[in-house]
């Protein structure tokens, strides 16, 4: 922060969307407590009789976790200096991310929710300032993507991801079918938490890319050479740039990927390279 006195050992880092990481340690902010709850989980039921009810639906919903600290400050000026600094680092006007030190390769996007920063008496010291950080995603989500190298040591991966030492791969070349493993707690729609597919290859009658696990296909119906690439962005197929999504062009489908094992098929190339580019989410 503003001095290089004060500073605790690394426990919480705050990561803004511009890669400027703060070290709240080595700010002189002590971190007394931060404990994620478990996903939010709102049920809705309908009455059928006279004894209980069924039900009918499930959302998760946003997640508030709590942050509790105390700041130190070589001296008054300090004090409002760091005051300041805290504010900065918490500044909401877009979401942030939070990582606990323990478990590096996970991280929460947040925003705060508005704080006071009370005084201890007539110390230079911030007392218990109690910052609620509303993780509106529900789920905390992988520092690395599957692009990454992806092992442990790295620093990347680690404990209660669900994946073994065996390591998953998604970038795939001329073979009919493959595994996607989707290690997340929850399935990767189209539509909410996008897988990105680049395509690379020849296939002069289009192509035809098939998730059998769920059930649904992607086509693509125009010729594409090597030097094309094509990307499906959700439920957006992109051809060099251009997106296309209208009926000449694709079946207008999209592929979602459920939570474990997902068998893929390519159908009209055996000469072509895939890639699978996408995080993985957890309570």
């Amino acid at each position: 922060m503003y001095n290089d006195s004060i500073k605790f050992k690394t426990t919480i880092l705050i990561q803004r969307r511009d890669g400027t990481t703060y070290d709240l340690g080595a700010e002189g902010i002590r971190v007394i407590s931060f404990d994620p709850p478990s996903a939010n989980y709102q049920h809705t039921y309908s009455q059928v009789n006279d004894i209980g009810a069924q039900l009918t639906g499930t959302q998760v919903q946003q997640k508030t976790i709590p942050l509790l600290f105390d700041v130190y400050a070589m001296d008054r000026y300090d004090y409002h200096l760091q005051e300041q600094k805290v504010k900065q680092i918490f500044s909401s006007i877009e979401p942030f991310y939070v990582i606990n030190s323990e478990t590096p390769y996970k991280r929460w996007k947040v925003v705060a929710e508005p704080f006071s920063y009370p005084k201890l008496g007539n110390s230079t010291k911030a007392k218990s300032v109690a910052v609620n950080l509303v993780c509106y995603e529900g789920y905390s989500e992988s520092v690395a993507t599957t692009q990454d190298e992806m092992t442990f040591s790295n620093g990347k991966f680690g404990l209660g991801m669900n994946l073994g030492f065996d390591q998953p791969k998604y970038t795939f070349k001329n073979i009919s079918q493959f595994d996607f493993y989707n290690p997340s707690v929850i399935p990767l729609f189209a539509g909410r938490k996008p897988v990105q597919i680049e395509f690379v290859g020849n296939a002069p009658n289009g192509v035809t890319i098939s998730n059998l696990t769920t059930g649904q296909s992607f086509t693509y119906y125009k010729s594409i050479s090597k030097g094309d690439k094509l990307l499906i962005v959700g439920v957006m197929p992109i051809m060099n740039g251009i997106q296309r999504l209208g009926n000449g062009f694709s079946n207008r489908a999209y592929l979602d990927f459920a939570t474990g094992h997902n068998l893929m098929r390519i159908t009209g190339t055996t000469d072509y390279t895939i890639k699978f580019t996408t995080r993985f989410y957890y309570d």
